[in-house]
């Protein structure tokens, strides 16, 4: 759960996982980072299993894991919410993964431009899944259209 306080940011990925809080004047930047789920590539390691394997059963299941791990690869995406402090080390917020287009990713990328858009309002620039803001747009000295 994500959620904001006065000035602070709160981020709870599970009801017994405390996070500390964010401290929304401390940002020097807020994105939100989108990639392909990289991770399921993993499974692409049981091709060698179906290439050395005698069994005909065990090759089919062996290829069959490996392309499903292509396919989640390719059908879904991790959103990463990252905190840029002035000061010390970013701070990532796994939000999640979701198949593409999703009802949850939908929701997801729902969730950030409502943040973004309040962030911006405090004058902290935003950049990720189509919100870009530079420091002087995010604090309305920017351009306009």
């Amino acid at each position: 759960m994500l959620s904001g306080e006065g000035t602070r940011l709160f981020y709870q990925p599970h009801p017994s996982v405390m996070v500390p809080p964010v401290e929304l004047d401390s940002l020097r930047e807020v994105r939100l980072e989108s990639h392909f789920f990289k991770e399921a590539l993993a499974l692409l390691a049981f091709v060698a299993l179906g290439v050395v394997a005698q069994a005909l059963a065990l090759k089919l299941v062996a290829f069959g894991i490996a392309a499903l791990g292509t396919l989640l690869a390719v059908t879904c995406r991790s959103h990463v919410l990252v905190l840029e402090p002035r000061e010390g080390r970013a701070v990532h917020w796994p939000l999640g993964l979701a198949r593409r287009g999703s009802s949850r990713d939908t929701r997801l990328l729902g969730a950030w431009g409502t943040l973004a858009e309040a962030l911006r309002a405090r004058g902290i620039p935003v950049r990720g899944a189509g919100v870009e803001t530079s420091s002087a747009d995010a604090r309305g000295h920017g351009p306009h259209a």
